[in-house]
């Protein structure tokens, strides 16, 4: 146990500036995505017309699955040139408007239901998902240049199979003991 905090300890210190960029525009992104729902709803819960649920634990996995995939290849795309490196908080931002989004229609559309869903299965998927990309960023961040992109692309692969292999046990394992909801608004 301490050899991870120290590994993680370190990980902070080396990519402090790229960690937190992630954070500030994931948690950016979290606020939009919240403001953006409640707006569209006149500015009220009761507004949010309930939705019959779909239940499908495999269905949101493969969706997310491939959704995170463009976030990485978004990530993949920052390494090929120093002035693209900012396009990689793009991902971070898209993953935290939908993470603000789907805390609003889950609690308002779905009800204690959607309450349980959130805190299970979509929160954890949403989190382990913004590490991984955080993780992704800071390693393609320090791979700029287009020479560095067949290593970088690996890197992030092998960080991509971690994060969909973490989404398969939240979402199919955990999310069979809770049924996942699939949002789809």
């Amino acid at each position: 146990m301490r050899a991870v905090k120290g590994v993680v300890k370190d990980f902070l210190k080396e990519n402090k500036k790229s960690v937190l960029s992630f954070a500030a525009v994931f948690a950016a992104g979290i606020a939009v995505g919240i403001f953006v729902t409640i707006s569209a709803a006149g500015g009220e819960f009761e507004r949010i017309a309930r939705a019959d649920m779909e239940f499908g634990a495999v269905k949101v996995f493969f969706t997310t699955s491939f959704g995170v995939l463009a976030g990485y290849g978004v990530v993949l795309l920052s390494v090929c040139a120093p002035p693209l490196a900012p396009v990689s908080l793009l991902a971070p931002v898209v993953l935290g408007y939908f993470f603000g989004k789907y805390m609003c229609l889950l609690v308002a559309v779905y009800g204690a239901t959607g309450i349980l869903d959130l805190f299970v299965v979509y929160a954890p998927f949403f989190l382990i998902t913004f590490v991984f990309l955080t993780v992704a960023g800071a390693r393609a961040a320090r791979a700029v240049g287009c020479g560095r992109m067949k290593a970088a692309a690996l890197a992030l692969g092998k960080i991509y199979g971690l994060n969909v292999a973490a989404d398969f046990v939240v979402f199919v394992i955990i999310g069979s003991f809770a049924k996942v909801i699939v949002v789809g608004f």
